[in-house]
């Protein structure tokens, strides 16, 4: 078995996620399977602890389907046949919600007329949290729920808005 998300390494490869609409939809697209089976995609928020599952019929392969549910947060995505195995599994971050933070910070500090240090913190901050979750979009990738999570819920941590100058 490979990964610490106890799966073997094609188990997690041939599915792709993106997220839409500020992170209250999931497009998946997955190849590799039988055709015209059925499957259940299984979206489960490790965030807020929400799970969605939908059906969807393989054509060709694979198939394209949008689920509507909130993805704000870690998020694992489960593919299983109509015997309930799992045959494709990911990680996946929504950050619309924290890069719309990031978003703020970075505009505040452009157009910050503080006289102190006020201006950078906020640049510095908004560096950090874009690390912090550029990290975490890459240990989704490998499998790392455990500290997926951590620098997710760090990040957000850091998503707290300082108003005025504070000096």
């Amino acid at each position: 078995m490979g990964g610490s998300n106890g799966l073997s390494p094609s188990i997690t490869q041939n599915m792709a996620l993106k997220h839409l609409a500020g992170d209250s939809k999931l497009k998946v697209t997955t190849r590799g399977l039988g055709s015209g089976a059925n499957y259940t995609i299984t979206v489960q928020n490790l965030t807020n602890g929400a799970t969605t599952s939908t059906r969807a019929v393989a054509r060709g392969g694979g198939f394209v389907q949008t689920v509507s549910v909130d993805t704000r947060g870690v998020n694992r995505v489960t593919v299983s046949d109509n015997t309930g195995k799992i045959v494709k599994s990911y990680t996946t971050v929504g950050t619309a919600e924290i890069d719309c933070c990031v978003a703020k910070l970075v505009h505040d500090a452009i157009n910050c007329t503080c006289k102190c240090n006020k201006c950078k913190e906020d640049l510095q901050r908004a560096q950090t949290i874009k690390l912090l979750l550029e990290a975490a979009l890459y240990e989704s990738t490998i499998g790392n729920v455990e500290t997926v999570q951590e620098k997710f819920n760090k990040a957000k941590e850091l998503c707290t808005e300082v108003c005025a100058c504070g000096c």
